[in-house]
């Protein structure tokens, strides 16, 4: 009787159009019995759209009608011969549809179930918690029904529909999950192994390939609808916006890569105008996407995806030419991805029938594509590494007559360093001597001169002669002490000793009196330590008249009339402090940072040689190991200088 019921049902049906038999266990082609009507203005109702005559879908693939602004309603009859306790479940395989109103009707009448889906949707109000839209069919009582769809997309048309058994669902979503699994998978290790590289080498074409990888799975999570169930959620104008955004970005972030890792600047400069252009290009169609509809961006960015490979491919098979060899593996990624992208691309125009996997053929193309760029990348360390070796191999065979023959430049270099700032600092000195002596030797000539007329007038007693003599013997004794004073400084001992810092700053100050006293130029030292440094004396010497010098330079330039130099010499946490201070207004904030760089002088070459305050930067930081630098202060600059505890404790203990 059964037999007989469902045969009844079956024919009447065939006079109204194709019928879908559900049997369970059993997978029937849903394209085969669905038609569907062409709702232009999209304003028609489920009573009204019943009333039109549908048109059977006869092509002999998936149903697509590429990119139209009008509604679909498809139509599918259904008829179940399985037992009544048999859960049945329909299944879009397109997550990129914006709007679909299911509505399941027995016999065409009694409405069983309305169900709104799509990405407009909340995400929660799915049946499944899917990427895919599944909705279940309630078909116990009925053994006749009738499946009515209304889609609306700003994507591509398509409604690739299958309707299964609870257990070919699990089946089926098992599947996919795994393809999911491996697909994403693969990116992730991938993703991961160019990380490390990246760490390894610090190459900066890995950055731009991980930028590359990171942007491609954002569209391709858009594009899965796995974006919408694990990362923007419901967030409608990042679906809107965001995923149409993602493919010309993808394409820039590939463009910027190749162009980089192939060297089309050099290799193949024609090209690389193109894909200069290409940028461009796909940064205004990024920005175009945050604003215009999807329906308005996606045909340009499908028409961009089909052009990219081409042009990337183009600029590889240009580079091999230069027998780049991972140029190979990148042609050979990019001409997968452009064979799937064409594919996918034809597809979505509706130019290539549906098949099975159509939706999954640019996933498993960039799949293989990232595999191959991958390897061009490695093949590219690799030949950069072979090249080092060799570069090292060649430097390690003569690498000991270069450092030897450094080593003695460098050390020339230095002596000549020296013996040109102590030559600068003599003829200071033998300036400052010539201060010192004018004035005795003066008094000498007047002395010289009295005893003279004194002779001649006869008043030249014993008396007026002994103090003659003792005068001119107390101004040759000053004489002498000059020149030995200035000989001990020059002396070129750079054997260290335990000085007293204190002891050395008088010195240094007695050694530039003269010019400071002829300035007019007051000086203080304030000593508050009586710790030893163990230091070369009169390198310190040279060092503390260096800044002594500097500070009454300033002085003159600024034209101070009451000019003061003070030294303090203190213990801190750090060492022993030294410190040379000046009024002289301080110094320049452009060129304070300059001040002890060799051969930098703010004097005319007449007066300055640059060598002062660089050579006392060398003695202080590489000879005594302490540390020197200049601060302005109010009023004028300080020049600071730290010597260690470490040279200083030795004595202590």
């Amino acid at each position: 009787m059964k037999k007989l019921f469902f045969l009844f049902f079956f024919f009447a049906f065939a006079l109204h159009g194709s019928v879908l038999t559900l049997q369970k266990g059993v997978s029937t082609p849903v394209e085969q019995s669905i038609s569907y009507f062409e709702d232009v203005q999209g304003t028609l109702t489920l009573e009204q759209v019943k009333r039109e005559p549908f048109t059977p879908y006869t092509k002999e693939r998936r149903v697509n009608f590429g990119f139209t602004q009008s509604v679909y309603w498809f139509k599918i009859n259904l008829l179940t011969s399985s037992s009544q306790d048999t859960h049945w479940w329909m299944k879009i395989d397109y997550p990129l549809l914006e709007s679909v109103d299911m509505y399941l009707l027995q016999s065409d009448t009694l409405l069983i179930k309305h169900q709104k889906m799509g990405t407009s949707q909340p995400f929660n109000s799915r049946d499944i918690g899917s990427h895919y839209f599944i909705s279940e069919l309630p078909l116990y009582n009925s053994s006749d029904s009738t499946l009515y769809l209304r889609v609306k997309t700003q994507s591509s048309m398509q409604l690739p529909i299958s309707i299964f058994s609870s257990e070919n669902l699990m089946q089926e979503l098992e599947q996919s999950n795994f393809f999911v699994g491996v697909y994403y998978g693969i990116f992730f290790i991938v993703l991961l192994y160019n990380a490390v590289l990246f760490i390894y080498t610090m190459d900066k074409n890995y950055l731009r390939y991980i930028l590359f990888l990171v942007s491609f799975i954002l569209w391709q999570l858009s594009f899965d609808g796995l974006g919408i169930k694990y990362i923007w959620g419901d967030n409608y104008w990042f679906i809107e916006h965001g995923s149409s955004a993602f493919i010309p970005f993808t394409a820039f972030c590939a463009l910027y890569f190749s162009r980089y890792f192939l060297n089309t600047p050099i290799y193949a400069p024609k090209v690389d105008k193109a894909i200069i252009i290409m940028m461009f290009l796909s940064i205004f169609m990024s920005i175009a996407s945050l604003f215009l509809h999807y329906a308005q961006m996606i045909p340009l960015n499908a028409a961009l995806a089909s052009i990219l490979p081409v042009v990337l491919l183009i600029a590889g098979l240009r580079v091999m030419r230069h027998e780049y060899r991972a140029a190979r593996f990148y042609v050979a990624g990019w001409s997968s991805f452009l064979i799937a992208t064409i594919i996918f691309a034809f597809n979505k125009f509706d130019l290539i029938p549906s098949f099975y996997g159509i939706n999954n053929v640019q996933q498993i193309g960039s799949a293989i594509e990232m595999i191959f760029l991958s390897l061009a990348l490695a093949d590219r360390v690799y030949l950069l590494q072979r090249e080092y070796i060799e570069k090292l191999n060649h430097l390690n065979d003569t690498l000991r007559d270069k450092v030897e023959s450094a080593l003695n430049e460098a050390r020339l270099k230095d002596r000549l360093f020296v013996q040109q700032s102590r030559l600068a600092a003599m003829g200071e000195m033998i300036e400052q001597i010539a201060h010192q002596w004018r004035q005795p030797l003066h008094t000498l000539a007047l002395i010289n001169q009295d005893m003279y007329v004194k002779q001649k007038l006869g008043k030249c007693d014993a008396k007026a002669f002994e103090e003659s003599h003792e005068r001119i013997d107390e101004h040759l004794q000053y004489l002498s002490k000059t020149i030995d004073d200035f000989r001990n400084f020059y002396k070129t001992d750079k054997s260290k000793s335990f000085e007293d810092l204190g002891e050395l700053a008088a010195e240094a100050l007695k050694l530039s009196d003269v010019f400071l006293k002829y300035a007019k130029i007051k000086t203080y030292l304030d000593v508050s330590t009586i710790l030893k440094v163990n230091i070369a004396k009169n390198e310190m010497i040279q060092v503390l008249m260096n800044l002594i010098k500097n500070a009454h330079d300033a002085i003159l330039e600024q034209r101070i009339t009451d000019g003061k130099i003070s030294i303090r010499v203190e213990e801190v946490e750090k060492g022993i402090k030294i410190s040379v201070e000046d009024n002289a207004g301080g110094i320049a904030p452009d060129i304070i940072e300059k001040v002890f760089d060799i051969y930098f002088t703010t004097k005319d070459h007449e007066h300055g040689s640059g060598l002062g305050l660089h050579m006392s930067k060398y003695i202080i930081e590489e000879s005594f190991r302490g540390q020197i630098w200049v601060e302005n202060i109010l009023g004028g600059a300080r020049f600071i200088i730290v010597l260690p505890f470490e040279e200083i404790q030795t004595l202590v203990s």
